[in-house]
């Protein structure tokens, strides 16, 4: 695009027009499943029920797979993304993309008491059956893709990932950091969460956590000297509040929404759905801590565990060239 515009001389702002006009929309199509799946604590407790998105194979998976978050989606502003998803579960699921506009179609029933109750955000693949989500010009930023049916409940599950679309100027490394949490009575089995019962075990970042003495979790971040694009995300339904032990971040947006100065911040609130960009740009190498203020510090109880991590900075790498000898030279 950048190139098409150089062409045009400045004296010609109708044909700008029309040429912008005539430039292709960018379509991006993606493929996913809604699987049963399992997580297994690193403590050594028995393995937990949980729901996850993947990559669609094509069928679904005749046996519980291994969770993870969902698939990290990418993509450029503008463009129009396309989702199937293909649904492998027992209940109607959903997808949402909170901040991304979209074309909504609410799904509802009537409750005990004759009230007409909201069960889903938008239309539904029922069990075994596959949609169609799409999303038109799509906003920069980070965010969060999740289930919009029964969220309370289909999310807690494990039905949530990341979607980033486009990135900033200068940055040599981006980091994406997922903050989400596992209350095991909600999981064996599947049962609505509510606020009231919601009591986490378990504090993940990407996915993953740590039980007492084992190692911290690494997560490379760049060179000395470079800027680190971090996103952090909640998938969670509780408050975090990453604490950065090292030089302060600039945070730059929140849900998508770009500040209009940078925030020179140690630590930044991660409420429950909320997504923030933010740079960062160390000077000495070394492993800095990251670690939750809000102290889900503990793995089913035990302390020394949940959402900490060590982020790894290095020197840039550097070609050392011999010095090139022989010749007569000077006397």
């Amino acid at each position: 695009m950048k190139r098409a515009m150089r062409t045009i001389k400045k004296n010609t702002p109708v044909l700008l027009f029309w040429a912008l006009l005539l430039l292709p929309v960018s379509v991006w199509a993606v493929d996913l499943a809604a699987v049963a799946a399992r997580w297994s604590p690193p403590d050594g407790s028995a393995s937990i029920t949980m729901w996850g998105f993947i990559q669609d194979p094509g069928s679904c998976p005749g046996t519980p797979v291994v969770w993870e978050n969902g698939p990290v989606l990418t993509a450029e502003p503008g463009t129009t993304l396309t989702i199937r998803l293909r649904n492998c579960l027992d209940e109607a699921v959903s997808l949402v993309i909170p901040g991304q506009a979209a074309s909504l179609a609410p799904q509802t029933f009537t409750d005990g008491q004759g009230r007409t109750r909201v069960s889903a955000f938008t239309h539904e693949a029922a069990p075994g059956a596959v949609a169609t989500y799409t999303w038109s010009n799509l906003r920069a930023g980070t965010y969060l893709y999740q289930s919009g049916s029964h969220p309370a409940k289909q999310v807690q599950m494990g039905l949530y990932g990341a979607l980033t679309v486009g990135g900033y100027p200068d940055v040599h490394r981006e980091v994406l950091l997922l903050y989400s949490e596992i209350d095991p009575a909600l999981h064996n089995p599947p049962a609505a969460a509510t606020s009231m019962t919601y009591r986490p075990r378990y504090f993940l970042i990407n996915g993953k956590t740590y039980a007492p003495g084992q190692p911290v979790p690494e997560v490379q971040a760049g060179n000395t000297g470079g800027t680190t694009l971090i996103r952090f995300l909640n998938a969670g339904l509780m408050s975090h509040v990453p604490v950065l032990q090292g030089p302060y971040m600039r945070v730059v947006a929140e849900d998508g929404n770009p500040y209009p100065y940078p925030r020179e911040q140690y630590s930044l609130l991660l409420a429950a759905g909320k997504t923030r960009d933010a740079l960062w740009t160390p000077v000495e190498p070394g492993k800095y801590a990251l670690h939750d203020r809000s102290l889900a510090l503990t793995s089913n109880g035990a302390p020394g565990g949940g959402m900490f991590v060590h982020l790894t900075v290095k020197f840039p790498w550097v070609m050392f060239v011999p010095a090139i000898t022989g010749g007569t030279g000077p006397n």
